[in-house]
């Protein structure tokens, strides 16, 4: 028969102290890694697939003893852990992982799982997610934990031929990359994120350079150079497109 529990977040009876923190060696990345303890295999590979879109190394397990000795080895910058995972609990996962490496520890909670989010939280699981797991919530508390790390968490884009990669800062051309600089790169994902659609010089500085300054000639001279490092013939180009009287498009080379 299955199992159902009352779903309350209130206190526990007997008071729990935070577990005190013991930091072990920093492990240098240049992406983060999320180690994922489900007792849902499907769940966990799902999540694990939906993260890796987003530049985040994760690696989903169902066991927990194999999992704390995979945390162990590769001191990974958070664990995700289901509220329970038997024979134990989030909350148990939560204060040895706090207690022995200072890991930050997320614990998911589902339906039924209310009363695990206060046990959690006092044995120094940094945050309680929603499970059925949201992408979105978890890369937030990511970017919260390590934010040298988890700096943009943006799936590649690709429009054609041209591909622009935010976690790397790396645009290639037919496979050829092309170096480019901060704010030309910004400009070029924005028009990448709008393929086909045209943008005005007005929404342009206003996402860009955060005002609406469109007198200004600094995105003229942009525009000028991203075509030149594309390729692309500034008396007919036809990637970075002109629309006379609006703004810019930008089509599929």
């Amino acid at each position: 028969m299955h199992n159902s529990y009352a779903v309350k977040a209130t206190m526990p009876t007997e008071p729990i102290n935070p577990p005190e923190c013991r930091p072990t060696a920093h492990v240098n990345r240049t992406r983060f890694l999320l180690i994922i303890l489900d007792p849902d295999e499907e769940a966990g590979e799902q999540l694990v697939e939906a993260l890796h879109e987003r530049q985040v190394d994760a690696i989903a397990m169902t066991d927990p003893a194999e999992a704390l000795l995979e945390v162990g080895a590769l001191l990974p910058d958070a664990v995700l852990t289901a509220a329970r995972v038997p024979p134990m609990t989030g909350a148990a996962i939560a204060r040895a992982l706090y207690a022995k490496a200072c890991i930050p520890t997320l614990v998911a909670v589902g339906p039924d799982d209310g009363d695990e989010v206060a046990r959690a939280l006092a044995a120094g699981a940094r945050a309680c997610v929603s499970r059925p797991y949201r992408t979105a919530d978890i890369l937030h508390l990511l970017q919260s934990i390590s934010p040298e790390t988890a700096t943009e968490f943006q799936a590649a884009i690709e429009v054609g031929a041209l591909r622009l990669d935010p976690a790397k800062f790396e645009v290639c051309l037919h496979g050829e990359p092309i170096a480019m600089p901060l704010r030309e790169f910004q400009l070029l994902q924005l028009m990448m994120q709008n393929a086909g659609r045209v943008l005005t010089r007005q929404q342009i500085h206003q996402l860009i350079w955060r005002r609406a300054d469109e007198s200004s000639n600094t995105l003229n001279v942009h525009i000028r150079r991203i075509r030149a490092r594309l390729g692309d013939d500034p008396k007919h180009p036809s990637i970075l497109v002109s629309v006379r009287g609006l703004g810019y498009r930008l089509d599929p080379p």
